[in-house]
């Protein structure tokens, strides 16, 4: 699997609150033009706000109200995918003992400590990430846009509850023919026993799903 968290981004333009967590620093930092990021950076964006970076003369836009790791900012096979899927079912298993630990550093991006976490300057730091993996998604980056709402579903339980953004990563498996993942997060969502109008989307979609592997 390649990585990039060596790779080296350059701040273009920021607007407004714009703000970053470096390397293994649990401190947010205030962002500007011309400083220098790398792929173990994780950046958030307050309201109306949007910060523009680039790599090797391919940029990034990460608009408002969003969180990204810079790590996330790649491609993945269907391989690399899949051994990814497998690595956050992994990590859902609940823990038998009491003996985890309070920060967990991952592939897609960091969860902050329970001490940090207090003095978080910018709320909902879950709900941002989902934002940001939706413009992964619209940035050409679907696979690596599923991973990072996976990761974020575990790591921030509240966000759960959004049914839209899930039904959009359900979605995005879906175009790259997950239908078995796809039905795994389907009968989770219904398991949040959702409203008519949810659960009716959640069913046309598992009639799409089981119509079209009757065809494969």
């Amino acid at each position: 699997m390649v990585t990039i968290t060596a790779q080296e981004y350059t701040v273009e333009k920021v607007y407004g609150d714009v703000q970053a967590m470096i390397g293994t620093s649990e401190e947010w930092i205030i962002l500007k033009g011309g400083q220098k990021l790398r792929g173990t950076d994780l950046i958030a964006t307050g309201e109306r706000s949007f910060i523009q970076f680039s790599s090797n003369g391919n940029k990034f836009v990460l608009q408002g109200n969003s969180a990204l790791a810079l790590n996330a900012i790649r491609k993945l096979s269907l391989n690399e995918l899949l051994f990814a899927f497998a690595m956050e079912e992994i990590r859902n298993v609940p823990k038998r003992n009491g003996n985890q630990s309070t920060r967990n550093t991952a592939v897609y991006g960091k969860e902050l400590s329970i001490n940090s976490a207090k003095l978080f300057p910018i709320r909902y730091l879950g709900f941002k990430k989902i934002n940001g993996a939706k413009q992964l998604a619209q940035s050409g980056f679907k696979e690596s846009a599923i991973i990072v709402s996976k990761e974020t579903y575990r790591k921030y339980p509240e966000t759960k509850t959004k049914i839209d953004d899930r039904l959009y990563f359900i979605d995005l498996m879906m175009q790259l023919d997950l239908f078995n993942e796809a039905i795994s997060e389907l009968n989770s969502i219904k398991s949040l026993q959702p409203v008519d109008n949810d659960l009716k989307a959640i069913d046309a979609r598992l009639k799409l799903i089981n119509d079209k592997m009757l065809t494969k």
